[in-house]
This record gives C-alpha cells, structure tokens and sequence, in this order.
C-alpha cells in the first residue's frame, strides 16, 4: 500500500543528489563567501537563485548573480517581510532556502562583549533565521527543503566565542523544532568548522580579503594547534560546505530532517 506521503515523494537521481534543474532557491547571503559559491555552483547546475544579501554585498558585487537578486536587512522585520513579498511576486512557491548568511566575532572572554554587540550577533545569526522562516513559511511547497548554516562551536564551543557559540546553538534547536513541526517540509543545519573566507577573520563574507592567513590572523603557535586538531590538516574551503548543502537541498536527502551535519574534517572526532 502507498500512502499520501509515498505518492508525493521528490524521486531520486543517484547521479545527481543535489536539486533538479528548475529548482527554486532563495539563498540568503548570497555574496557572502560561501552564499556565493553556493549560488555560483547552483545556477550551474540549472537550478533558479533568487539571492538576497545586505545592500552594501550586493553593491561590492552587482553581477555576481544570473538571476534575480535584492537587499534584505535580516536584523528588521520590514525588510525581510518585504523581501519575501517581492520573492512572492516573481515564483509561486520556494523549494528550497539556504540561509547562509551571519556575523562573527573576536575571541574574547564572554563577559567582555558589549551588549550591542552580542545583541548584533543573535539578530543575525539567530532572530534573522526566525524572520526568514516566518516570512518564507506561505511560499514553501510541501517538498521543500531549508537548510541553516550553523557551526562546530553551536555543539561543542569553545572560549573566546560565547556570543557566536550560542547564536548558532539556539540556531541548530530552531531547525530541529521546525523539522517537527513543518514535515513533510525537511529543515536541517551544516555546520562547518573553520572555513577560508574572510568571515573567519571577524568579517562578513564579503570583506576582503577572500581568504584568511591563519598564521597572520591566530599567529603561529595557535595557528598549527588548530591544524593539529583537524584529522584532515587543513581548514575548509567554501566548496567543501556547498556540496552538503546541496545535498541536503535535494532529493537525495527526501528522509533527512531534523540533523546537524559536520563538515569540519573530522574535529568533533577527536
């Protein structure tokens, strides 16, 4: 017998695990380091991008994207409503949402972070995925996937990073909420460890420089310690994370919901 749920299933390619030609993708952070490989690899593939990202992002790289493209301001409730309405108004329905997009932040002790700053953090990091759900919910079609960029340091954190540490942990049991309330809709997080783009060094994505010296940045010492930790002895590159967040976008991912999955070379292992 085939259930209702059975009778509506995506079929799978398992030459191609990430989504179809013609899938409909909002990836917010869009020119961010990895957003933009994201959407480079995407549209690539043949799959549609609506990309949104802060107006200054899109103005340091006004041709980054084939398709459509517009400001979003993740920290305000107009601007993401408004954002979506104009998603609302070019597709009739989303399958799939990245939200890729974040602040970092300098090591420094937990107490030391001003107000201001930790409440920068968790407005984007946490409060926008909050605003992008609610907003993107009516356009979601009941196959559709969203996928959260969390981070290593949301499930095993680490000094020097409370503000972000708990942003992207209140990030990862947001999705795992949705993925219980929104199925069949599937809801899952990626979270990276270190990755070479210029977030790494307290920036947004598309800060330059593009890519991260991590003896400049950590210095030496601390440098070949983080390497030390890594079974694969390097850090990633953005291509490393696109391709899960690919295949959590697709079909080949139709009964995963609810995970976190790692992408850091195997330092949670250790």
């Amino acid at each position: 017998m085939t259930s209702t749920a059975e009778s509506t299933l995506a079929d799978i390619s398992y030459e191609r695990l990430a989504p179809p030609a013609r899938f409909r993708l909002v990836v917010v952070g869009s020119h961010g380091g990895i957003g933009s490989e994201l959407c480079r690899a995407a549209e690539a593939i043949g799959v549609h991008v609506y990309g949104v990202d802060t107006e200054r992002a899109i103005a340091a790289r006004p041709d980054h994207l084939a398709g459509y493209c517009s400001a979003i301001d993740v920290r305000s409730d107009t601007s993401v409503e408004d954002a979506f309405a104009r998603i609302g108004r070019e597709w009739d329905g989303i399958d799939g949402i990245a939200y890729v997009t974040g602040v970092g932040e300098r090591p420094m002790p937990a107490l030391d972070h001003a107000p201001a700053q930790w409440d920068l953090t968790m407005d984007v990091n946490l409060r926008g995925a909050f605003l992008v759900a609610r907003c993107a919910r009516p356009l979601l079609k009941d196959h559709a996937s969203v996928v959260f960029v969390a981070s290593g340091l949301g499930v095993s954190p680490e000094p020097g990073f409370a503000a972000y540490s708990a942003s992207k942990a209140g990030l990862i049991s947001f999705a795992r909420t949705l993925a219980k309330e929104w199925a069949p809709i599937r809801v899952n997080c990626v979270a990276p460890g270190l990755v070479n783009t210029a977030f790494l060094a307290g920036g947004t994505g598309n800060d330059a420089p593009s890519e991260v010296d991590l003896q400049q940045w950590f210095g030496a010492e601390r440098a070949r310690g983080i390497l030390d930790a890594i079974p694969m002895r390097r850090i990633a590159v953005p291509a490393d994370v696109v391709a899960p967040l690919l295949f959590l976008l697709g079909s080949g991912s139709r009964f995963i919901t609810g995970q976190t999955l790692h992408v850091n070379g195997g330092k949670l292992s250790q």
